[in-house]
This record gives structure tokens, sequence and C-alpha cells, in this order.
């Protein structure tokens, strides 16, 4: 039988890590400590994310909590490892998103690089601008037992974007508020504010494998290990891809390039793939086929211009979704060009994702189920955007 586990103290936690990584941890607690840095404001932490309330969680209990990581609780890859759907605790029992680190057969690792990832989201995940918002992951727990590393997040899943993507099941207003609730995250993620010290936050790796829906549907962004800006300003290197194959922005200049139009450029492979049903593959990669962005460029020779693909209202959308009742042919062809232009290759004429969040609120899908899709949630809107 599963016992909840107790929260521990956060000095604890510090105790367990290897040198190396303790002195990277409290580099980096000079976000939250003015004494260590006079110059940082502190950033605010919200009441139920203090350090008191972190909770290690025994790797064993994480196993039996999956049904021993079984393939019915399995939900999918990211970049750095796999998830799964857990259940702690029998008499009140809690939904958990189990997320397992493993050493990536595609991507290059240095051993520490979890842990490192570890404690970059435990202090992500306590700032009370980033939990705040309802497409953001909770943490639940973790565990770092030196041969283990994972977290767990408070959250019931329907499934991972990347495997509903294909599915006929997945209807287009669930595609919409997919698509509407990660462009609010990115808004939110990437806002500047003349007031603040930190600059915007760069999710970098964004990729449809990262975004797991909860059983209304809304998604949830849950990998953050190549996150810059913010509070991170000095991001360590990383060798490999700044990115998942398939949604690497084709422009970067640069792995020193912090630029929100990363993420814009990925957020636009992965609108192109809600909209057409497309998602690229790891034996896509290796059997050298196009990714979703070049098929979708490929779709676009024909023309010679935007002004021409507008005047033929030229659309992307799959014909299965096309046929759906609440489906509005002229939505195909706006949802279309808005995609086409936050993959442009130059990256100073893409939008930003304040002007994607806005051009989607427009679209008739959205005024006609705004409840549904969440043009009407306060918190999807904010900042900067009437309610």
């Amino acid at each position: 039988m599963l016992i909840i586990p107790k929260p521990i103290p956060f000095l604890l936690l510090l105790h367990t890590c290897n040198s190396a990584t303790l002195v990277f941890f409290l580099y980096h607690r000079r976000c939250f400590c003015p004494r260590l840095n006079q110059n940082r404001p502190t950033p605010a932490i919200a009441d139920d994310m203090e350090p008191e309330n972190f909770r290690r969680i025994e790797y064993e209990d994480l196993v039996e909590c999956t049904d021993t990581l079984g393939e019915s609780n399995y939900i999918g890859r990211f970049q750095f490892g796999k998830m799964y759907h857990g259940v702690l605790g029998t008499f009140e029992p809690i939904n958990l998103l189990v997320k397992i680190w493993e050493v990536p057969e595609i991507y290059n690792y240095k051993p520490g690089d979890h842990k490192i990832r570890l404690m970059e989201e435990l202090i992500l995940l306590r700032h009370e601008k980033v939990i705040k918002h309802p497409c953001m992951v909770k943490l639940y727990g973790f565990c770092s037992d030196g041969e283990h590393i994972s977290v767990a997040y408070l959250l019931k899943p329907f499934g991972s974007l990347f495997n509903l993507i294909s599915k006929d099941s997945f209807t287009w207003l669930q595609r919409i508020k997919t698509a509407f609730g990660l462009a609010s995250l990115l808004k939110f993620l990437h806002v500047g504010n003349p007031s603040s010290y930190y600059p915007p936050f760069v999710v970098q790796n964004l990729d449809a494998a990262h975004i797991v829906l909860d059983q209304d549907y809304t998604p949830r962004l849950c990998d953050f290990g190549l996150v810059c800006g913010g509070f991170f300003p000095d991001r360590r290197p990383y060798s490999g891809p700044l990115g998942c194959y398939g949604y690497i922005d084709v422009s970067a200049s640069s792995q020193d390039d912090c630029s929100t139009k990363k993420d814009v450029f990925a957020f636009g492979v992965i609108l192109l793939s809600l909209i057409s049903k497309r998602v690229y593959t790891e034996e896509d990669r290796q059997s050298g086929l196009p990714t979703v962005y070049e098929w979708a460029l490929g779709q676009c020779e024909a023309f010679e211009s935007y002004s021409e693909m507008k005047d033929a209202k030229f659309s992307l959308v799959h014909k299965s979704i096309a046929h759906e009742s609440e489906f509005c042919g002229e939505d195909g062809h706006k949802i279309t060009m808005i995609a086409l232009e936050c993959v442009n290759r130059v990256q100073s004429e893409r939008p930003a994702m304040k002007q994607v969040f806005r051009a989607l609120r427009k679209l008739e899908v959205v005024e006609n189920n705004a409840d549904f899709i969440g043009a009407n949630n306060k918190m999807l809107l904010r900042p900067c955007e009437k309610y």
C-alpha cells in the first residue's frame, strides 16, 4: 500500500546533491536571495510552492503508482525521457503525470545534465509568475536518488498532443482549444515588462510531445529542459541541437540566440500539425522524410506570394476536419496563414505571440465557442488583453 510522502525541508534537497550541482544551484539562487545579488528583485513564490512543500518521492512509489511503468499508463516520450500517468494513494487518490529522465538515444547528453534540469525545474515551478498560468503544470514532488531522476505533476492526463494529432477522435474544437491555450501560455512567457528586471522566457524545445492535455482538453507544457531567459540569463551552453527535431528554428543564428521567435517557429509547426493531422516521427527523420514545416512549404510552391494564397483561400486543413459541423471554411484559410507566418524563414518577419493570440481570437470558431475554448477565461487573456 502506498504512503503519501511528506514534504521535506529544501535544505535536505541540497544535501543530497553532488558538489558540482550544489554550486550550480547556489549560483542560480541569486534569483531568490537579495543578499547574494542586491541588483535582482526577489521573485514572488506562491504559498503552496514554498520550499517546505516540495515532496521527495521514492522511485519505488513512482513505479508502483504507474502500474510498474505499465504500457496502459504510458503517455509518451519527451526529449529526454518518458512520461506516465500515475495514481498515488488509495482512499484519496492523487492523479499524477510522472516524468522520468533517461539517457537520450538521439540527443547529446553529459553526466549530470538531468540533475541540473531537475534543479532548474524546481526553481522555475516555484515562481508565482509562471505557475499561475492554467497551461503550466503544477509540481507535486520529485525523485533524485542518484540513479533515478524524475518529477511528478498534479495532472490527470488525457493524452500527449503528439499522439492525439493524427486521431480522428481529436475534434476541430479540441484542436483549436489546444492552439489557443498554448498561444496564451507563450504570450504570457514572452511578455516584456519595462518595470521587471527579467527578460522574456524562451522555451526553446517546444514540441507536441511536450504538451499533455488534461481531461478538459487544456494543454499543459511539461518540459523545460532548454528554457532560457527570465531568471535563467546565464543558461549553460548545450552541445546538442537547441530544440527537438522537426521543430528547430531554421534561421537560428547561434546557440546564444535566446529569441522568442524560436518559440514562434515551433508553435507554427505545432499549429500546422494540428490542422493537417501530420506529425514528424523519429522514423521519418531516419528515413530522410520532410518535416511538417517542409511539407507545408512544398504545398505552397504553386503560389508566388502570400497575396496569391489569400486570393485562392489556400488551406492546409485536413479534409476530414473540414467536414466537422463546427468548422468554417474561412477559418481554415486564416489559421493556415497564421501558421505559415509563424514559420517564416526570416525571424524578424514572424509575428510576436501576442499577435498570433489575437489573430486566433478572431477566428469564427473561437467567437462561437468562446467558453469551451477559453476565450472568456481571464487567466488565458492576461496580460494586455481586454476581457
